[in-house]
């Protein structure tokens, strides 16, 4: 059995992307995996599952599964998850290109025991003219808000994150995972991502998971990965307040409902002790300039209260599952609030 199992995962994404992530996959020098091309389908965008077979049909190492409803990005993922028994199992976005080196330099994190899910160095694929390059992420970081957000997004590359080190979770763009420690936290049989979720903030809320049950997550900066976000800050923040706005509601409503309320629904589940006493005004405050940020300028993104109502019963039955495996105490998980 191969040490690494890759799950490339494709909605809509045209065939020159798919073609660039699997040729970049299997041009790797790390050489012992399996990669498996899943397809969730689309309404209106056709199947490349004929021209993947054509064009990488030599290649033993990889596989091919076309499911027959679109279970969204966690559904898929947990179908690989539950089915694979490799020892290291990957994420990976069809916008995604690995660097040569990528699978090599990232599996050495997990020689640590410790460690349950590793990411790397994104970088945005065309760079400006100085060559200087910008970075899409170095991990995700929790503020004492609990805003998760991308450490670096949007910031020139001057090697300020070129330490190996410790992060609050992994961005689930290129994403390797322990499989042991995937066993430990998931809810009921197969749900390794929240399954409720569809769609966004799946990598926040299983990073939380796993720093509950005693894991760490870790960034490695040699492994580089090249990728073309479709959802990211706004350049500048609410200093340009009007580029802001205008930022946010260029994205798809849906993306915007289920940003919205995965996130809530991450703290309701995995939050916990004297540490969310004491940011509790942070967090409320937030989240209330939050609302009235959306009724002023996105009100089309009011309809994800009622889903977060009709999923809020099914998610504390999750929160205490959770808090009873949990492994760790509040001043644990007030130190990787605090990392940045």
């Amino acid at each position: 059995m191969s040490k690494l199992a890759i799950n490339l995962l494709r909605w809509s994404n045209p065939w020159e992307e798919i073609e660039t992530c699997i040729a970049a996959v299997l041009n790797s020098t790390f050489q012992d995996f399996i990669l498996l091309y899943t397809e969730n389908p689309h309404p209106t965008a056709s199947s490349l599952e004929e021209l993947v077979k054509i064009r990488f049909a030599a290649d033993t190492r990889l596989r091919i599964r076309i499911n027959d409803e679109n279970t969204g990005y966690a559904g898929a993922h947990n179908q690989f998850f539950f089915e694979t028994d490799n020892e290291f199992l990957m994420v990976l976005n069809p916008d995604a290109v690995l660097h040569p080196g990528f699978l090599a330099e990232i599996l050495i994190a997990f020689e640590n025991p410790f460690v349950g899910a590793a990411t790397g160095k994104m970088v945005k694929p065309l760079q400006p003219p100085d060559q200087t390059r910008i970075l899409d992420g170095t991990g995700i970081i929790l503020y004492r808000t609990r805003r998760a957000r991308e450490r670096g997004q949007l910031d020139a590359d001057h090697g300020q994150f070129d330490r190996s080190r410790e992060v609050f979770g992994v961005s689930g763009t290129a994403a390797v995972f322990r499989k042991q420690a995937l066993e430990e936290v998931k809810l009921g049989a197969s749900e390794y991502f929240d399954h409720d979720f569809f769609a966004y903030w799946e990598d926040f809320d299983l990073s939380w998971r796993l720093r509950l049950a005693g894991y760490s997550c870790q960034y490695v900066p040699s492994a580089v990965v090249s990728h073309s976000r479709a959802v990211g800050v706004s350049p500048g923040g609410l200093i340009h307040f009007v580029r802001f706005v205008r930022h946010h509601r260029s994205f798809p409503v849906k993306i915007r409902r289920w940003s919205w309320r995965n996130h809530l629904l991450s703290i309701i589940k995995n939050d916990f002790g004297w540490c969310l006493v004491r940011d509790l005004p942070l967090i409320v405050g937030r989240e209330v300039a939050t609302l009235a940020f959306i009724c002023l300028f996105m009100p089309d993104t009011l309809p994800a209260i009622p889903e977060f109502l009709r999923l809020l019963p099914s998610t504390l039955q999750k929160r205490r599952l959770i808090q009873q495996r949990r492994r760790i105490g509040s001043k644990e998980a007030a130190r990787f609030i605090a990392l940045r």
